[in-house]
């Protein structure tokens, strides 16, 4: 034929086909003769290539000789393939029809048996061929592929069957052993980008192994289910399915290869190969293990990939598949979320070191055999060990990579809202999850959901991927995060105590760090961080959804009062896992080093302006330990560059920040005791980052005038504010000199020895439980400790009631309840400590050193900032300000304050011009004092003129309606700020209840006026 090269094409022809008609072999006499008949003469070309497998396949009656041709045939091609440099241009054109020929053909000799004149062959007959051949290796992958395209029915009963062989083969796969012929050849016949088959993809996912069905019988009749839920006789609860997926899935299988894990694999483990004998390795060893196992690591992913992706491509029916499997494990793995399934029991480092120390049964003692009950609890309750939840977590991640930030505003919050099967399994027990609003406000939202038809509409995959992803981080990743960071505070503890403990918890940790802090690792995770973020961002601010998405956040206020019914419908638990998350690397570096490379990829325009979201606003997240630990992880990120930069020049967080710090700082009142001290209060430890943060930002002029207007704008909340910050200050310093002046005494009375906790024959009986031990061992402090952490956040506190007085001054002094409470419970007290009679008990002994140091107590800057703030104060109103001070009977004393100026000068602590307005304001200060005294010398005052608590001349007097008890205001407004009730029958109460007395405050001024007494007001 013209431009075909006649003779080349038959000489290929002939070997692909190995055919011959000169002469012919004799299934192919008949087939010569018609061509001569037709005038086309012994030569073959492609449009005799249909006729030449007619009569060749029909020479053979067993399917096993028919395909060993077809495969020889497919072969040929692909020899002229590899060779093309010997065949012209031409020839090579006609190879793809002759393979589509192949392929077609191969697949009619298994459907149509009968075309060629013989025997129908059963599908069973057919896939015991295909399999044998497989497992021979005579089946080339894409010749497998080709059949299976050419085939309308049974593939999923042919072809199934090799498939699951080849699924089979990856049971027990690991890090060592990981199988990978047998996984690509599954993920080549199933990726169409690969040649793969579509049909192949939706054969394998009709695998019983792909999804196994429910089997909990055997794990539901085992006794210890029982034992665990409560009474013997109790219905045990029914195990998740992540195990199941896990050990008897194919997905399972295939993510199955992991360094952790190492009561999976015992002597095979990471751990136990690796990391033996740590306390001889050096450091660059150690890097370098780690990097061989992150590349392992990385190639697990990459092989999981390889499956994954294709099945997703291929339909919906197979990328549904996927989305149930994944689904199916994470709420399979829910369990892992209850405290009693995680290593530290819900109680954090500290906790799991001191069962690892003193646990009443040796077993507890031992990490390796607590790793062992961890996995017997998998596989009991049914959840994913940490191995492959980690897995299943960066698989997840990789696939949410792809959605940009500027998509973020397609990802649906309403998507929690959905019903159906499919939608049930990838949402799982997040549709039971608190969310952010109330039980009736989700009700109506979901309402008016369906109403408008919103939750009807077709459901991106985005939106299905990502909402998986987030519930990974709950249930996949947030457990990891805990007990690595028990670990790594294990190793630490147990360095120089059990060198074998530190070991075991310094190898778990190395190798969580394998994967946690894997570059590839972090890059994924920030990016669904990112996509979190924004996403939360949009569903507060709706209004502001295209700012976020383009970055342009930028300016007014991320502050609002109004709930969007999009956060409402949100589960709280979002924000939870974010900051879990964050605070884990941020905790998780040692001191000294560089803060982890997440927060390089995390966006400080999207992250502060959420943490600052989170300070300011009550309404919304309700939870004030949570937003204490965002300002915790903001006050860290200033640390970096990028951080600081931002915080120091973004107008949002300008106008945001400080008040955003001033309500989370009174939101943590509440809040527990710590577990560890029962002396100190967890709200302190929050409140730390809270006002260092403040510290930091009121040196700019932005976040002052921010400071103001708050001031001015929402009084009662900065009143608030101070109120509690004043009786931080007070408890504070009081505490820690307190337990300084009972540190000296029990050294001098008993030495150093004193200073021990008991031992268990010192103990009294109701401290004791039925073992002997000491039943508030976690809760004795150490008296040293005790005493330096509460120096050391009084003088923080103190720090930052001065930064504050000085911006702000006008405000406290407008307020005469927060003035008195300043004078009188915070400054005179801490005065009086400082310089007054007590101060001699805080000298040490003769010839002993000075510990002031040690102790973190610092009596110079503090006397410094007590003065200054009294001269601050001063300024806004001097007369005020003396008149409070001389009525404080408790701690106000001319000699103190006299004392405190001869300090000051011998020290030198403050500026000459701040020295002499304080010792101006002293001097005028102490000739009130001795004027007022000599007023009140030959006078009694009236009893109803007196306040019932503080029997001070009342200024102004009112009513307290519910015990009819007359007060001055500024007392019980102070009381009011803690309290919002009535001191004297606990009855709600509140400042605009309380009842002006004008006749009283006629009569208490005319009796001053006549008797030269100045009251405080």
């Amino acid at each position: 034929m013209p431009g075909r090269d006649a003779a080349r094409e038959h000489a290929m022809l002939a070997k692909v086909l190995e055919a011959s008609l000169d002469p012919p072999s004799p299934d192919l006499a008949e087939l010569a003769k018609e061509l001569e008949a037709e005038g086309e003469g012994r030569q073959l070309r492609t449009e005799h290539v249909e006729r030449v497998f007619m009569a060749r396949l029909a020479s053979k009656p067993l399917l096993s000789d028919r395909l060993a041709y077809m495969v020889r045939c497919w072969r040929g091609c692909d020899d002229v393939r590899a060779n093309s440099h010997r065949h012209p241009p031409e020839v090579l054109e006609q190879l793809p029809a002759v393979l589509q020929m192949i392929g077609n053909y191969a697949g009619l000799s298994i459907s149509c048996a009968e075309l060629f004149g013989l025997e129908p062959v059963p599908a069973s007959a057919a896939a015991a061929t295909l399999r044998g051949m497989w497992e021979k290796r005579e089946l080339p992958i894409t010749f497998f592929v080709k059949i299976a395209d050419s085939m309308e029915d049974g593939v999923d009963e042919i072809f199934g069957s090799i498939l699951a062989v080849a699924c089979s083969k990856l049971k027990g796969r690991h890090l060592m052993d990981q199988r990978t012929d047998d996984l690509y050849f599954i993920a080549g016949a199933c990726d169409k980008k690969r040649g793969g088959s579509p049909k192949l993809a939706q054969a394998l996912v009709a695998l019983p192994s792909f999804l196994p069905a429910p089997n909990p019988s055997a794990v539901a009749a085992n006794p210890m289910l029982a034992m665990m839920s409560g009474s013997a006789g109790s219905r045990p609860p029914q195990p998740g399915r992540g195990y199941q997926l896990q050990t008897d899935s194919f997905l399972g299988w295939v993510l199955a290869p992991t360094c952790v894990d190492t009561a999976l694999y015992k002597e095979q483990s990471a751990r136990h190969i690796h990391f033996q004998g740590l306390a001889r390795k050096t450091q660059s060893a150690v890097v370098q293990t780690q990097n061989l196992l992150r590349s392992s690591m990385s190639d697990v992913l990459e092989q999981a990939k390889a499956v994954v992706n294709p099945l997703l491509r291929a339909g919906e029916g197979t990328r549904d598949a996927v989305l149930s499997w994944l689904g199916t494990l994470i709420t399979g793995t829910e369990a892992r979320t209850k405290s009693a399934n995680t290593l530290d029991q819900g109680g954090g480092p500290n906790h799991f070191v001191d069962s690892l120390q003193n646990a009443p049964m040796p077993m507890q003692q031992n990490l390796d055999m607590r790793l062992q009950m961890q996995a017997m609890q998998a596989q009991m309750l049914g959840f994913a060990t940490p191995g492959m939840a980690l897995n299943t977590l960066w698989l997840l991640l990789d696939l949410v990579s792809p959605i940009k930030l500027s998509a973020v505003e397609s990802l649906d919050p309403y998507y929690i809202l959905r019903e159906g099967t499919l939608h049930a399994t990838i949402l799982g027990g997040f549709s039971e999850e608190a969310r952010f609003g109330d039980a009736d406000d989700v009700a109506k939202v979901k309402a008016d959901a369906i109403a408008a038809d919103a939750l009807s509409s077709p459901v991106k995959f985005t939106t299905q991927v990502f909402w998986l992803a987030v519930r990974a981080m709950h249930v996949l990743l947030v457990p990891v995060l805990k007990e690595d960071l028990c670990f790594a505070v294990g190793a630490g503890y147990f360095q120089s105590r059990d060198p074998s403990k530190m070991e075991a918890c310094l190898g778990e940790h190395f190798l969580h760090q394998t994967i946690l802090e894997s570059s590839a690792f972090l890059q994924s995770l920030a990016t669904l961080l990112n996509l979190e973020i924004a996403f939360c961002l949009c569903a507060a601010l709706p209004h502001r959804a295209a700012e976020v998405v383009a970055g342009k956040l930028t300016s007014g206020s991320v502050l609002t009062s109004e709930i969007s019914p999009q956060w409402q419908v949100l589960p709280s638990c979002i924000l939870e896992d974010l900051i879990e998350t964050l605070e884990y690397f941020v905790t998780i570096r040692p001191p000294g080093q560089p803060q982890s490379e997440l927060f390089t990829h995390v966006k400080p325009d999207l992250l502060l302006p959420l943490v600052t979201f989170m300070l300011g606003s009550g309404g919304h997240v309700k939870n004030p330990n949570l937003r204490g630990k965002a300002t915790t992880i903001l006050m860290t990120l200033t640390k970096q560059r990028d951080y600081l930069h931002l915080l120091e020049t973004s107008p949002i967080l300008a106008n945001d920040i400080v008040p955003g710090c001033i309500r989370v700082f009174t939101a943590v009142e509440k809040t527990k005791q710590s577990y560890y001290d029962i002396r100190m209060q967890l709200k302190y430890q929050l409140r730390i980052p809270i006002m260092e943060l403040m510290e930091k930002v009121l040196p700019i002029e932005s976040h002052q005038k921010s400071l103001l207007a708050f001031a001015h704008s929402f009084s009662d909340e900065f009143l608030k504010f101070l109120n509690q910050l004043m009786n931080d200050a007070t408890m504070q310093i009081s505490e820690g000199l307190d337990t300084l002046q009972e540190i000296r005494r029990i050294v001098r009375e008993q030495g150093e020895a004193g200073l021990q906790r008991p031992s268990a024959e010192a103990l009294s009986a109701d401290e004791q439980n039925e073992g002997g031990e000491d039943v508030y061992r976690r809760s004795r402090a150490d008296p040293k400790e005790h005493c330096k952490t509460y120096m050391k956040m009084g003088h923080r506190t103190m720090r930052t009631l001065w930064s504050i007085i000085k911006e702000a001054p006008i405000v406290i002094v407008s307020k005469l309840n927060v003035l008195q409470q300043l004078l009188h419970s915070c400054l005179n007290a801490c005065l009086d400590r400082l310089v007054g009679p007590k101060c001699l008990e805080l000298k040490m002994q003769k010839g002993a050193a000075n510990d002031f140091e040690e102790y973190n107590f610092k009596p110079k800057e503090m006397i410094q900032m007590v003065a200054e703030m009294y001269i601050y104060v001063a300024r806004s109103d001097k007369d005020r300000v003396q008149k409070l001070i001389v009525e404080d009977g408790r701690s106000y004393r001319p000699k103190t304050f006299q004392k405190a100026v001869q300090v000051l000068k011998r020290e030198q602590m403050i500026a000459a011009q701040m020295l002499q307005e304080f010792e101006s304001f002293v001097q005028d200060l102490n000739n009130l004092s001795a004027s007022q005294e000599a007023a009140l010398a030959n006078i009694t005052i009236p009893d109803d003129f007196l306040d019932p608590i503080m029997s001070e001349i009342m200024e102004d007097p009112v009513l307290l309606p519910s015990s009819n008890t007359i007060m001055d205001r500024k007392v019980i407004e102070r009381h009011i700020m803690s309290n919002d009730d009535d001191p004297f029958n606990r009855m709600p109460l509140s400042v605009k209840d309380l009842v002006p007395q004008d006749e009283l405050r006629a009569r208490i001024q005319e009796f001053c006026q006549k008797h030269g007494i100045v009251a405080g007001g």
